[in-house]
């Protein structure tokens, strides 16, 4: 059988040239310029000097970079390349006049009469490339009616039409494809559907629900104190954990699917939005108790305990959960409501789960309102510090003060510290608040030394969040360069529970304050998680006792006996200093002396007080001691029999929330 092999006029080009050359063309490129040159080529030759033109195109066929097949019209193959040759694993000869479908399918390709090979995807099922997907780019060759081509003497029209086929080893792109596709729309760790993919789910499944009239719920899952466990194990350990947790959560769903009904096939879909916050749709559900039930079973099933690496750990949950068409929102109303309802779960004592509620959106509008107003609030710098005097229980001296922060917010006035320092932890605001704060402190302390008060000791609670950063240390050593202030001067606050954090970073953090010379006290010693060992481990100066155990000290044994313990404990710790918080009566004061406390801070001696108010009062303070001593010949330092309280013009301005409430911490204890 003749084939009609043709070629471009131009000069031949060595095979290696050419395969590179074209290589770089995409199949349907290719076949465009085959055609132009067959085009450009058979408009002026002549059957006669086919010859050497089939040589040249031979060397451009055989070089090409992609495999290609020239077939007759019913599909027979006429010639192959080296490439298509290889592809198919057979010799070009045992290939020639077998129809193409016999490697080739395409199942959706149309079957007639003639032979139809669709562009596109096909599948190879015989050669080295078995079972592999193959792209395809199919193109007629010039037919001789149209006059492009010329022909043998008595050879049909219709019988040279030809088909110019190139394939492409397609499988390595298709499953880089399904890889970026994967990556795209699944968690990595877990290998859960991502945000984007949650998203397009829930999307579908409030579709389903509009037509099966069946609701669905959608729960927020969030883990309980993830972070402890990912700086205290290391983060492999948390990723661990993290795979844990999405294989007893996909467990769980199966074992309630009996309970979210199929939904056009579709009945609950676990999600990982991200860090340890996951998320589930279930759809085809009766109810708000359906949607109960599975909360609870998904909680149950998460407190069973886990082994990751030597320890043994038990997770909890908070989740929220809001029903679909029951809140009347759109898909974004529908998750920001779950997430509202997860958050009031973590505010009821974690391990639990909230439905969205009416009230619910109110305060957490409400709780964005006063995220705007704390964002602007530190842009405007509104905020101040007031400062509570501490006085050595014995001789009564004032030996130092506490930094408080108080904001002014306008149009709202003084806003209690328990309802804004929640919210600057949470949103990350403390860390820009808390590093004025120590400055501002300093700054203070500086300044009453240039006005000439007796030097204090200026104590400046820490949240966690601040603990946490890296250039804290630093911040402080220069803080205290810059304003002339002896490091002995600063007394850094900690809770229980920071001390008690068993990682790196707060070890390395703790050992700095050490190094630097500031002093270390324990806030709210007893009402924590409480580390003997790090006690001993790291110089603790002070213990300070809650308040909560001072207010009725005087009537309560139990009170009594933990004060006293707390007490005999920082002695045999050789804890220099013990501070009795919230001493409101004199009669506490009294006993606490009994008891060898060391000093104490409440309202009996003064309220907070602005910078101007509080030297004021110290000073006033200073005169009568002065007045009272020379009075009665008694020496400086001797004791003091009643320590009172002096109201100030300033303090009375203060709303009568801050002037009843206990002192608050800055980090919002």
């Amino acid at each position: 059988m003749h084939q009609p092999i043709v070629s471009p006029a131009s000069a031949v080009h060595h095979p290696s040239e050419v395969s590179s050359a074209v290589s770089a063309v995409p199949a349907a490129g290719l076949l465009d310029r085959w055609r132009a040159r067959c085009v450009e080529l058979w408009a002026d030759a002549s059957w006669v000097r086919r010859s050497d033109a089939d040589q040249r195109f031979q060397a451009l066929f055989n070089g090409a970079g992609d495999a290609l097949i020239l077939c007759e019209a019913d599909g027979r193959v006429l010639a192959v390349n080296e490439m298509a040759a290889g592809l198919l694993a057979d010799a070009p000869s045992a290939l020639i006049g077998r129809p193409l479908t016999d490697w080739l399918q395409q199942p959706d390709a149309v079957r007639s009469n003639r032979f139809v090979l669709q562009p596109g995807e096909a599948t190879l099922h015989s050669g080295q490339a078995a079972d592999r997907h193959v792209d395809v780019r199919v193109s007629p060759l010039p037919v001789a009616e149209r006059g492009l081509m010329q022909r043998p003497p008595g050879m049909d029209p219709e019988a040279v039409q030809q088909w110019l086929v190139a394939i492409r080893d397609d499988t390595d792109r298709r499953e880089t494809q399904e890889r970026l596709s994967f990556l795209a729309n699944y968690d990595t760790l877990t290998g859960l559907p991502n945000r984007a993919l949650f998203r397009d789910r829930l999307a579908q499944a409030m579709a389903r629900a509009e037509r099966s009239g069946r609701p669905l719920a959608l729960m927020f899952l969030d883990l309980d104190r993830f972070k402890v466990v990912n700086d205290s194990l290391g983060h492999e350990m948390g990723d661990r954990l993290l795979q844990h947790v999405a294989r007893t959560l996909t467990q769980s769903l199966r074992d309630v699917d009996s309970v979210a009904r199929l939904v056009d096939g579709e009945c609950s879909t676990l999600s990982r939005l991200g860090g340890d916050e996951f998320t589930v749709i279930a759809e085809g559900i009766n109810g708000a108790e359906d949607a109960s039930m599975i909360a609870r079973r998904l909680l149950e099933a998460l407190q069973a305990p886990h082994r990751v690496g030597d320890e043994e750990v038990v997770v909890s949950a908070s989740v929220g959960i809001s029903l679909f068409p029951a809140d009347n929102v759109d898909l974004d109303g529908l998750i920001r409501h779950a997430d509202m309802a997860m958050y009031r779960s973590k505010s009821m004592g974690r391990g639990t789960y909230s439905f969205f509620s009416d009230d619910l959106n109110a305060a957490v509008s409400a709780r964005l309102s006063l995220e705007s107003a704390l964002r602007q609030a530190v842009e405007l710098e509104q905020f101040a510090l007031h400062f509570q005097p501490k006085a050595n229980l014995r001789t009564g001296a004032i030996t130092g003060v506490e930094a408080l922060l108080r904001w002014h917010c306008p149009g709202k006035g003084m806003v209690p510290p328990d309802q804004f320092i929640p919210v600057l932890e949470d949103t990350g605001l403390i860390l820009p608040v808390g590093a004025w704060v120590i400055r501002a402190a300093c700054a203070q302390l500086h300044q009453w030394d240039l006005r000439g008060l007796p030097p204090l000791r200026m104590a400046v609670n820490l949240s966690p969040r601040q603990l946490r950063h890296s250039h804290l240390v630093s911040l402080i050593a220069d803080t205290l360069r810059e304003y002339n202030i002896a490091p002995e001067r600063l007394e850094i606050e900690l809770t229980e529970s920071l001390l008690a954090e068993d990682n790196e970073h707060a070890h390395a953090m703790l050992e700095g304050f050490s190094s630097l010379g500031v002093r270390l006290a324990v806030d709210d010693f007893g009402t924590g998680e409480s580390s003997l060992s790090r006690l001993q481990r790291f110089r603790i100066d002070t213990l300070k006792i809650d308040r909560a155990f001072i207010k009725s000290i005087q009537n309560n044994e139990s009170d009594l006996g933990i004060s006293t313990a707390v007490i005999a404990l920082a002695r045999s710790l050789k804890i220099g200093n013990v501070v009795a918080e919230g001493v409101e009566l004199q009669a506490q004061a009294d006993l606490l002396r009994e008891l060898d406390c060391d000093e104490m801070q409440g309202f009996l001696l003064s309220r907070p007080l602005p910078p101007q108010a509080l030297a004021s009062w110290l000073e006033e303070r200073l005169r009568k001691e002065t007045l009272t001593r020379m009075s009665v010949g008694r020496a400086p330092g001797g004791p003091l029999v009643r320590i009172s309280i002096q109201p100030t013009t300033e303090e009375c301005t203060e709303p009568q929330a801050v002037q009843t409430a206990q002192t608050v911490q800055t980090d919002g204890r």
